[in-house]
């Protein structure tokens, strides 16, 4: 008993300390690097150089980790759901902005994830998807420009779970059903006895 105490003492602490986090960071800090408000996204998801172009068969996010996603929108592509973003501000060391998509969004899809593509200059393109809070619409977000070259987020992608969950079955109708059944078994039993 005292095991499961402190088990959930334990996990309380950590959900208080994640409650107050404020940024979500999303690749090694030393290299080039995104953070996010925690109030809009919950988890990086992966992060990578080269591109990420919602073709499932050239995007290294749906490939990879997020397989189970799909495009749903594209900022330079098919938008559906209005993604946009704004670049507010750009330096050699960060590049902040703003994103938004619409909240219909949420009707189609379970879960969501918001995917950034960044030109480096020299280096490779960089990119980072991050975990979306379920019915977020709107958020800010911050590049970490290590290497000072390059710095222009160049598209974002919106993935989407879809909701797949079944239509639940009212707990009557089974019952209903049986109900149904036995009658008609016992109402042939009778016809057969007369």
């Amino acid at each position: 008993m005292l095991k499961k105490i402190l088990s959930v003492g334990f996990l309380l602490q950590v959900l208080a300390f994640s409650a107050n986090a404020a940024t979500i960071q999303c690749m090694d800090t030393d290299k080039n690097h995104m953070s996010l408000d925690s109030s809009t996204v919950s988890a990086c998801l992966d992060a990578g150089v080269g591109n990420i172009n919602g073709n499932p068969a050239h995007d290294e996010f749906l490939q990879g980790v997020g397989s189970a996603y799909t495009l749903a929108s594209k900022t330079d592509g098919s938008n559906p759901f209005n993604l946009s973003y704004n670049q507010t501000s750009q330096t050699k060391s960060l590049s902040t902005g703003t994103w938004s998509i619409d909240a219909s969004f949420w009707s189609s899809y379970s879960s969501g994830a918001i995917g950034f593509k960044f030109g480096t200059g020299n280096e490779p393109d960089e990119w980072f998807v991050f975990q979306l809070v379920d019915g977020v619409i709107s958020g800010d977000w911050d590049f970490i420009n290590k290497f000072g070259k390059g710095g222009g987020l160049s598209h974002m992608n919106l993935y989407g779970v879809e909701d797949i969950s079944p239509v639940p079955v009212p707990a009557a109708i089974p019952l209903f059903l049986s109900a149904l059944a036995a009658f008609g078994f016992f109402r042939r039993r009778q016809l057969k006895k007369a």
